[in-house]
């Protein structure tokens, strides 16, 4: 046997009966693609329709909620979200006000030899003006007075360190009441 087959037909009809071939192939490609396409559209439809049935009871219980809400129970839920809101705003605000436990340390940690503190006032920074920091105590000297009043008017966060001078009156055992006033940011 020949390893080549003899065509007797014709080139034409050669042609002719490959692109038929072709039409059927495409045919049956176009056909088996129509049959996955509709098989995947009637494997989606019962998805479909679940989540329109979803969308259909979580907008019956939006419009019930809502309804509800109009109600006193959503009036005072409303008054409550609002007392929420604003303590909120009140909170994020402390987050950048000075606080007292970083001045009080600054001021602690100011040497004071002789000196005995009594008690302490403090009065944040707003928008009326600088904070505000009394120290009441007494001094075992005038010296002693004299060099803690300029240590804690030099601090950086202070900008004045007000000492009456009516208390050099006395030579010992002073007491006295020095005011800060300042940014108290350190």
């Amino acid at each position: 046997m020949f390893p080549e087959l003899t065509n007797l037909l014709p080139q034409n009809r050669i042609r002719a009966l490959r692109r038929e071939y072709f039409v059927r192939l495409a045919t049956i490609a176009v056909n088996l693609l129509i049959v996955v396409m509709g098989a995947s559209v009637a494997l989606l439809l019962p998805s479909y329709i679940y989540m329109n049935q979803q969308v259909s009871i979580r907008q019956a219980r939006l419009d019930s909620l809502t309804a509800s809400l109009a109600t006193n129970q959503g009036k005072e839920a409303n008054v409550r979200l609002a007392a929420l809101a604003a303590n909120a705003t009140y909170l994020a605000r402390l987050a950048t006000t000075p606080s007292v436990t970083s001045a009080m340390r600054a001021v602690l940690a100011v040497p004071r030899l002789g000196i005995v503190l009594t008690a302490f006032t403090f009065m944040p920074p707003s928008k009326q003006g600088p904070g505000k920091m009394n120290l009441t105590g007494t001094a075992t000297t005038r010296e002693a007075l004299r060099s803690f009043d300029q240590a804690l008017g030099d601090l950086p966060f202070v900008t004045t360190a007000d000492l009456p001078i009516g208390v050099y009156a006395k030579v010992s055992d002073i007491p006295f009441s020095i005011s800060l006033t300042g940014p108290f940011v350190l």
